[in-house]
């Protein structure tokens, strides 16, 4: 079974070599977030603690497809995964988090910088799409998100 160091992805101060595995990092970092509304016909997920940087904020796992679907998140070349909690992260140019993908298998959100309760989980969909399923212009600077390869 795939193992991650958790003294690197979960608690980056303590460094300790303990290597868990995916469902106990899912476990672990299930009470980190909630689903909320953020306008109509919008919903976005958002942090229910303080993380520091650097931190696991949840693991994305689920059925994957060779296809990008709107929700999907790409974890390998023609490898998109849907995840409950992935599936309403947000598109920011300046995000909060960022994708880790872990042997093409499953993928970790850690904290990019420091994320205080109540605030929106997002990421940069141009760092991990090859190709966006819908296509838009983002809300931050009205720059058209279509990824990285087209």
């Amino acid at each position: 079974m795939l193992g991650v160091c958790s003294g690197i992805l979960v608690s980056p101060k303590e460094m300790k070599m303990e290597c868990i595995n995916p469902e106990a990092l899912v476990k672990k970092s299930m009470s980190k977030t909630e689903v909320k509304d953020i306008k109509e016909n919008a919903k976005g997920l958002f942090a229910k603690q303080n993380i520091e940087k650097g931190n696991l904020i949840t693991v994305l796992k689920g059925k994957t497809f060779s296809k990008p679907t709107r929700t999907s998140i790409q974890i390998e070349d023609k490898q998109h995964i849907e995840d409950l909690e992935g599936g309403y992260m947000n598109h920011h140019c300046d995000p909060s988090a960022e994708i880790i993908i872990k042997n093409g298998v499953y993928a970790l959100v850690a904290a990019k910088r420091y994320i205080v309760d109540g605030e929106e989980i997002t990421f940069d969909y141009e760092t991990t799409e090859s190709e966006l399923s819908h296509p838009f212009e983002c809300d931050c600077h009205g720059k058209f998100i279509k990824g990285r390869g087209r």
